[in-house]
């Protein structure tokens, strides 16, 4: 058993994507009888021993362990007895347990590309229930072939996205979690290995449809391991936004962002206001949000306490150089999760900054990811989160100040939305 980071404060600290969100591949291993009820056992005690509450939320675990052993058993196949593991963790009905099995990093059911080395440059998402482009990143593909944001996507390669909304909605998720898995399943089936082709068709805001063949690029960023998971593209952004509003994103909590955050914020140092854009940010080093919090506040502030089953320890920000001190609004959506959550209603509750953009989908607990025998890993939950006012994010999310419920009508006017509307909010104060 290998715990994903060996030092005790940091494994302490992460706070990891749930990872069935990040790519997949197929599993041609073939277990035993004998395997698969080790590995059953396995998933089942170390869920038992590891989690932050003795009681498990008040699951009854040897019930579910009953419930759900004769189905490993039975399980035709090896991709079916990985199911069934997974099927018993979301007994748990709580984020960052997953089993991932031997050779992959398991995307959502629907998706089977992998989420590789290339991208598009689009970002879709649910827009009044259809899959639109909210965000066409500059330069990419998907820009230089002209696809405008608020285009309803109709299919991907050989994908009906109907087909796939649908398959989705069959499992009645609540909005914002619909939304998160919509988010996911999108990103899986547009990623690909660089210099692969996505064929896109889309129906623009006139109503004509189009269908354009995108060049994945290289994913940009620098690329950043931390124990079993996959390499990740980290990478952080900032400009100056007509009006003299800095603009600071990044994607990742890792530490490529903490070593190139001072230099950023330098440069936006005499703007009149600053937009931190976390929509799309995967979490990460959980300790991490204290840090970026340090350059907003003057005076040391607590962002919330972690609770492990053998004790707390608190997330705590304390002032640091360049210090900005101007107005902060953050951007938020239905994939700003883990640790982006946790910044967000540090910043929130302290009221050093407006939440703006979409609910997140509360995913915000730590988990640890150890090996399984015979190959594969399991990701599950060690430690309970709670903010500073002593709230809940996992379940809950954090709620914007400002919501911005997007149309597709909103992009006649603007490329993107939710910034504009932290411009125009910027810009009145």
């Amino acid at each position: 058993m290998k715990p994903l980071a060996r030092n005790g404060w940091l494994r302490r600290a992460l706070l990891l994507l749930p990872l069935l969100a990040l790519a997949s591949c197929a599993n041609s291993q073939r277990l035993s009888e004998a395997q698969r009820q080790e590995v059953f056992q396995f998933v089942w005690e170390e869920v038992q021993r590891s989690h932050y509450d003795p009681k498990l939320g008040g699951v009854d675990w040897n019930a579910v362990r009953a419930q759900y052993e004769p189905k490993a058993r039975e399980a035709k196949t090896d991709d079916e007895f990985y199911a069934v593991l997974n099927q018993m963790l979301g007994e748990l009905k709580q984020s960052h347990f997953g089993v991932i099995p031997p050779g992959a990093f398991v995307a959502q059911e629907e998706a089977r590309t992998r989420l590789s080395d290339g991208e598009t440059g689009l970002t879709v998402q649910l827009v009044e229930g259809r899959p639109v482009v909210t965000r066409v990143r500059a330069g990419s593909p998907a820009a230089r072939m002209g696809v405008p944001a608020g285009a309803q996507i109709l299919q991907i390669d050989d994908i009906d996205t109907e087909l796939l909304l649908k398959r989705i909605r069959e499992r009645n998720l609540p909005p914002v979690e619909e939304r998160f898995e919509a988010y996911l399943a999108f990103r899986a089936f547009l990623s690909g290995r660089r210099g692969s082709e996505a064929r896109i068709r889309y129906r623009d805001l006139e109503g004509k449809e189009h269908t354009v063949s995108l060049t994945r690029n290289a994913a940009r960023g620098e690329r950043v391991q931390l124990g079993f998971l996959p390499e990740i593209p980290v990478r952080i952004e900032s400009r100056i936004l007509p009006g003299n509003i800095g603009y600071l994103s990044f994607n990742a909590f890792f530490p490529p962002v903490m070593r190139e955050l001072p230099k950023r914020l330098r440069e936006l140092a005499n703007t009149d206001g600053l937009i931190i854009d976390l929509r799309e940010n995967i979490g990460g080093i959980g300790l991490m949000a204290g840090g970026v919090m340090g350059y907003l506040v003057q005076r040391e502030t607590t962002l919330g306490v972690m609770r492990l089953r053998d004790g707390t320890f608190g997330i705590v920000a304390y002032p640091q150089n360049p210090n900005y001190r101007k107005s902060v609004v953050v951007l938020v959506d239905e994939f700003s999760v883990s640790t982006a959550e946790i910044l967000a209603a540090g910043l929130q509750e302290s009221k050093r900054a407006v939440i703006i953009g979409r609910p997140t989908p509360g995913k915000a607990l730590p988990s640890k990811i150890v090996q399984l025998p015979h190959g594969g890993y399991l990701q599950c939950v060690l430690a309970d989160y709670e903010t500073a006012r002593k709230n809940r994010i996992e379940g809950a999310g954090v709620k914007p100040d400002i919501e911005v419920e997007l149309t597709r009508e909103m992009f006649r006017q603007s490329a993107d939305p939710v910034l504009q509307r932290a411009v125009e909010f910027l810009s009145s104060r």
